[in-house]
């Protein structure tokens, strides 16, 4: 199949798209870097024959186009008006939530989304393990502060903190994961989660303190958005039993040993799910069968 990406491009998701043009994946699409991201030059032209266009951060029409069309997904719920979604979603025109928990919350919020779980690659090659001789590595990410300070309280302070609103640098992230003996995550929901991802392709197996509701990100638009709905929600969007253990922070002490206890092979799981070639069959073996 071909595929035509436009619009604003988060920098992981560009890079992963790379690796599954590596692998054989046919895309058009020009590039150019905007800060930490990519904006895709809009080159669309009717006389080709797209199978399916992309277009990342709005909704648009393509003139002349017969194939599919995917939004997102870089557009937010809010975005997307209940009458707005009756009118354009249906068998070939799709929004990609990424992940599978994140398609189920899009379908409940709003019957008329045409969900579609289509993530991007984990680049395998750049986070690898390498000797399990560091510190263990906790990840915190924009949910109470407390929650961190229970575990440094009753682990101590032996761990190396990746705190995302302080920043850091991805190479310092990078060497970490691939040598540390586990990751304690603490951190709110993910459509897809790459830091998640990347410290399980490093092989390292995670705790994940995790969130029940897309509510427990401070500081969002989550905590108006919908008063009514529960907004259920996960930070481990692709994640199972060989990648470590998840728990929720009024349990996470009762099930501390459990985690330790246990052996983990987080990083074939991530090879054998994320990396490119799988990505690329996703992607492929979900929408062929769309455009019959």
């Amino acid at each position: 199949m071909k595929y035509y990406f436009e619009g604003w491009f988060h920098n992981k998701n560009k890079l992963g798209l790379d690796l599954m043009v590596q692998e054989g994946m046919d895309v058009d699409f020009q590039c150019y870097k905007n800060g930490e991201h990519w904006d895709a030059i809009p080159i669309y032209n009717s006389n080709n024959k797209y199978d399916w266009v992309i277009s990342l951060g709005q909704f648009k029409s393509f003139k002349g186009h017969e194939g599919g069309v995917i939004y997102g997904p870089h557009i937010m719920f809010p975005e997307v008006t209940e009458d707005f979604a009756s009118k354009i979603f249906n068998k070939k025109t799709l929004f990609n939530f990424l992940s599978p928990w994140n398609c189920d919350l899009a379908t409940d919020i709003n019957k008329n989304f045409n969900a579609i779980a289509l993530p991007f690659a984990v680049n395998i090659e750049q986070f690898q393990p390498q000797k399990k001789d560091g510190k263990p590595v906790i990840y915190f990410k924009q949910v109470d502060r407390q929650r961190l300070n229970d575990v440094l309280e009753h682990l101590g302070d032996d761990f190396i903190v990746f705190d995302y609103e302080k920043r850091y640098q991805e190479s310092d992230f990078a060497d970490a994961i691939s040598k540390a003996p586990y990751a304690i995550w603490i951190g709110r929901h993910e459509s897809q989660g790459f830091a998640f991802q990347e410290t399980l392709s490093s092989d390292t197996p995670i705790f994940v303190i995790d969130v029940k509701s897309c509510r427990e990100e401070l500081n969002s638009f989550w905590s108006t958005y919908l008063p009514e709905h529960p907004l259920t929600a996960t930070a481990a969007s692709y994640f199972d039993d060989s990648c470590g253990l998840r728990t929720y922070p009024d349990r996470w002490k009762e099930d501390w040993d459990l985690f330790l206890s246990k052996d983990y092979a987080p990083r074939e799981f991530i090879v054998k799910n994320l990396s490119a070639k799988p990505c690329l069959e996703i992607w492929e073996n979900k929408l062929q069968g769309l455009l019959s």
